[in-house]
């Protein structure tokens, strides 16, 4: 993470520092960005950016950790279903919510190049994994409410489903977020992905009796 002398900027400059370095990061890519290139669009020197930040790793993901956090705060001021009848709707809204978010902020690019650059023996994919566990909590729980209200299946363990559902979802992302063109809409093939994501999700999730 930064460091503090980093943290203690005033919010303009900090947001600046990240902006231009999510942009890089979406442009190049991990590897490929240059770290002297991209210190000298910030106009910053290296000794100043060692003040800030470890390395060119740190960076990324305090990118990456602005995004998640703020994504965080979202979805817990949506909170958690209040009753059964609307569970479904409310977890598609969550979504809606998260997909929405990371249009909005720029960080589709930024997900574009995670996917095609970033495999799993990536040194930095462990920390990736480790970044998302906040939000994965977020939809354990959810899943934890639904299985006590008898609407999600109990046959399969709420870690099974999560496993389950977020590889589908990578999977089902992955063509949409090749697809994605900034300031254009969805193609008509990217719409029925996501519909079909949607029906994917809840044959996983809901009990037989109830999805059949």
């Amino acid at each position: 993470m930064p460091l503090n002398r980093f943290l203690n900027l005033p919010q303009e400059d900090r947001e600046r520092v990240l902006h231009i370095a999510k942009s890089q990061f979406a442009a190049h890519g991990y590897d490929n960005t240059s770290l002297n290139l991209l210190l000298k669009e910030i106009e910053l020197s290296k000794g100043q950016f060692y003040y800030w930040f470890e390395d060119k790793a740190d960076l990324f993901f305090t990118v990456m950790q602005e995004g998640l956090d703020a994504l965080q705060v979202r979805l817990e001021e949506h909170g958690l279903p209040k009753s059964k009848s609307e569970y479904w709707a409310h977890i598609h809204e969550s979504r809606l919510i998260a997909e929405g978010f990371w249009e909005k902020n720029g960080f589709l690019e930024i997900g574009k190049m995670i996917s095609q650059q970033i495999p799993a023996n990536h040194p930095i994919f462990p920390r990736l994994l480790e970044c998302g566990l906040p939000l994965q909590n977020h939809f354990r729980v959810g899943l934890e409410m639904g299985q006590e209200w008898g609407i999600v299946r109990t046959d399969l363990s709420v870690e099974v489903l999560l496993h389950l559902t977020e590889d589908v979802s990578d999977a089902f992302y992955k063509p949409m977020v090749h697809s994605y063109t900034s300031g254009l809409p969805p193609s008509d093939e990217t719409l029925a992905l996501h519909d079909l994501l949607g029906r994917t999700l809840l044959l996983i999730l809901q009990p037989l009796s109830e999805g059949e």
